[in-house]
């Protein structure tokens, strides 16, 4: 594989993106790459999950995903200045998994970096992938970063829990 210049992060501030962040800054220093990290979200739709079956959207509340975005941002570039690594951040208004996609191609990134939560069933179905959907479109390879998802042993029933 030819040598990573340009690393892109797709970041929410979950637990998953922290930690394909930090592979990522990892990553970026034996490459010598820069970072760069987006947060992408459709504020349109976002404001629709919200006011679903209003017929009025408060204006403040593009103003307050936007700030959120941004607060989500400058966690990552803190995460990164601790690290003295160099970092861009950008905010994208678009759909989220074809956002990620066209902007690492636009900015000629070689990677891209992100988190998964690792649902199965029910969950993903509803919630969906993202990082399965980057996966599939992306010109570029991809690299997702699993983190496990704690889950607590169960008690059978007049029993309990192994190791517990």
């Amino acid at each position: 594989m030819a040598a990573l210049r340009n690393l892109v992060v797709a970041y929410d501030g979950s637990d998953q993106a922290k930690s394909a962040l930090d592979v990522a800054i990892a990553l970026a220093r034996s490459e010598r790459a820069c970072v760069v990290v987006c947060y992408a979200l459709d504020v349109a739709t976002e404001i629709g999950r919200i006011a679903a079956g209003f017929h009025y959207t408060p204006p403040t509340a593009k103003k307050m995903l936007r700030e959120d975005a941004r607060a989500i941002l400058g966690e990552a570039s803190a995460r990164v200045a601790a690290s003295n690594w160099k970092l861009e951040t950008k905010f994208l208004d678009v759909p989220v998994v074809s956002g990620i996609v066209d902007f690492a191609s636009r900015i000629g990134s070689d990677m891209i970096v992100i988190g998964s939560h690792g649902r199965t069933g029910l969950p993903r179905f509803i919630l969906g992938s993202v990082a399965e959907g980057v996966l599939r479109h992306a010109g570029v390879p991809v690299l997702v970063v699993r983190t496990p998802i704690r889950r607590t042993k169960r008690v059978k029933k007049g029993g309990s829990a192994r190791g517990a």
